[in-house]
C-alpha cells in the first residue's frame, strides 16, 4: 500500500512540472479541431457544481472528498511552500472547472494570430472577458490564460443568458445570411441543467437558439461533463446548429 501510495505522489508531481497545461498548445478543444474557425467565442459553464459546491448526490461527494484528499496527500508528502502549491493545484485540476480550464488554456495557446476570440462565463450571472472579439496576439492569449486562471465556481446555471450574449457577439451575421459574418463557431461547455437566467425551459431555449441562429452561420460545437449534464439538450444544441457533441 506504502509503495503505491508513494508511486501515486510521484507520478502526479511528474505531470504537474512536466506537463504544466497552462503552457501547452493545442490545435483541439475537447478534440474539436479550431484551427478552421476564424473568429470563436469560449462560453464556460463556472456554476458551482463545477467545483462539487452545489452537488448534492452521492456522487459528486464523492469526487470532491476524492479530489480533495488526493491533493492534500501529495502537498503533505511534499511539504512547505511548494507542497502547499501542489496541493492546490492538485485539486483545482481533479474538479470539473480545473479539467474544464485544463482543455481550453492549451486550445487558446494554440491560436494562431490571424484568429480572432472572447470568452463567456456563466453562473447565476453572465460575465464577458471582453466585450468584443481580440486579435489572438500572445499578450492577448497571455491575459485571457491569466483570466481562466483565477476563475472560481459558484451560482446556477444561467445557460441561455450566456449564449444570447454570444450572439449578440454575432451580430446580423447570424441572421442574415448576406451579412458579414461575426462569430463563426461557438463551443459551449455546461455540467448541468439550466437552472437561472431568463430562460431555463431547455426546448424554450432550442427554439431562441433557432432564432439568434435563423441563417445558420453560426456553429455551435457543446461539451457536456458528467454524469449530471443535460446530454439530450447539449446534443440538440450542437446536431441543430452544425457542431459536434463531446460527452465527459
Amino acid at each position: 500500500m506504502k509503495n503505491f501510495k508513494f508511486i501515486l505522489w510521484a507520478s502526479l508531481v511528474a505531470a504537474f512540472f512536466s506537463g504544466c497545461y497552462m503552457t501547452k498548445k493545442s490545435t483541439e478543444y475537447y478534440g474539436i479541431e479550431t484551427g478552421t474557425s476564424n473568429k470563436i467565442v469560449y462560453v464556460l459553464d463556472i456554476s458551482g457544481s463545477m467545483e462539487g459546491k452545489a452537488e448534492k448526490d452521492l456522487q459528486g461527494n464523492i469526487v470532491s472528498t476524492a479530489a480533495s484528499k488526493t491533493g492534500n496527500f501529495v502537498g503533505n508528502k511534499i511539504g512547505g511552500q511548494l507542497g502547499n502549491l501542489v496541493k492546490k493545484q492538485t485539486n483545482n485540476q481533479l474538479t470539473k472547472l480545473g479539467k474544464a480550464k485544463k482543455e481550453l488554456m492549451p486550445a487558446i495557446r494554440g491560436l494562431s494570430e490571424d484568429k480572432w476570440f472572447t470568452i463567456i462565463v456563466f453562473e447565476n450571472r453572465v460575465k464577458k472577458w471582453r466585450k468584443n472579439l481580440v486579435q489572438a496576439t500572445s499578450a492577448n492569449k497571455n491575459l485571457a490564460i491569466a483570466y481562466l486562471e483565477n476563475l472560481h465556481s459558484g451560482g446556477g446555471t444561467n445557460l441561455s443568458d450566456a449564449l444570447e450574449e454570444a450572439f449578440q457577439l454575432a451580430g446580423s451575421g447570424a441572421t442574415d445570411a448576406n451579412a458579414e459574418l461575426g462569430v463563426e463557431t461557438i463551443f459551449l461547455l455546461s455540467d448541468g441543467s439550466p437552472t437561472a437566467g431568463k430562460i431555463t425551459n431547455t426546448n424554450q431555449i432550442l427554439e431562441e437558439i433557432g432564432k439568434w441562429n435563423s441563417a445558420q452561420r453560426v456553429k455551435i460545437h457543446t461539451i457536456g461533463l458528467g454524469e449530471d449534464c443535460d446530454k439530450d439538450f447539449m446534443k440538440k444544441i450542437a446536431e441543430q446548429n452544425s457542431g459536434q457533441f463531446i460527452d465527459k
